[in-house]
C-alpha cells in the first residue's frame, strides 16, 4: 500500500499540530483585531503567533503519546496473538497422538495461554519486544494460597 507508513503517520501528526496552531493563532489574532480595532497582521498579534506556535507543540506532544500508546498496545495483541496461537496449534494436533500424551499436550498448552494471559498481558503499559522470546514455565504450575486469609475475609 505505502511504502513508508511510519513517514506518512509522523507527517500526519505534524500537519495536524501546525494546523490547529495556525488556526489558534488566527482566531486569537482575528478576535484581537476586531476588538481593539486594529489589523489583524501586525505586532499586536505577536502573543496570539507565540499561542499558537505553544498549542501546535502540545498537540503534537499529545499525538506522540497517543501514537506510542498504540503501538504498545498493537505490540501486546500481536504478543497475545503470537502464543495463544502456538498452545493452540499444539491443541489442533492432540487428536493424532495417543490419549496418555493427549492429555499432556492439552495441559501444557493450557498454561502457555494462562501464563500469556498473566504475563503479557499486564505489560501492556511497557509492551516489551522481548514479549515474543519468553517461554512459559516448564511444569504445571502448583496453585499459591493467599498469604494472609484474614485479609481476604475483611
Amino acid at each position: 500500500m505505502y511504502s513508508s507508513p511510519g513517514i506518512r503517520s509522523l507527517s500526519r501528526r505534524v500537519g495536524i499540530s501546525i494546523l490547529l496552531g495556525v488556526i489558534i493563532a488566527a482566531i486569537g489574532s482575528t478576535l484581537e483585531a476586531i476588538l481593539d480595532h486594529h489589523s489583524i497582521i501586525g505586532s499586536e498579534s505577536l502573543d496570539d503567533i507565540i499561542i499558537g506556535i505553544i498549542a501546535a507543540i502540545v498537540v503534537f506532544a499529545y499525538e506522540q503519546r497517543r501514537h506510542r500508546a498504540i503501538l504498545n498496545k498493537v505490540r501486546v495483541i500481536a504478543a497475545m496473538n503470537h502464543h495463544v496461537r502456538n498452545a493452540l496449534q499444539a491443541i489442533s494436533y492432540a487428536p493424532y497422538t495417543e490419549q496418555e500424551k493427549q492429555i499432556h499436550l492439552i495441559g501444557e498448552s493450557v498454561q502457555r495461554i494462562q501464563w500469556a494471559l498473566r504475563e503479557i498481558l499486564p505489560a501492556e503499559e511497557t509492551a516489551p519486544d522481548a514479549l515474543f522470546s519468553h517461554k512459559p514455565p516448564p511444569g504445571p504450575e502448583p496453585h499459591s494460597a493467599p498469604a494472609n486469609k484474614d485479609k481476604m475475609r475483611a
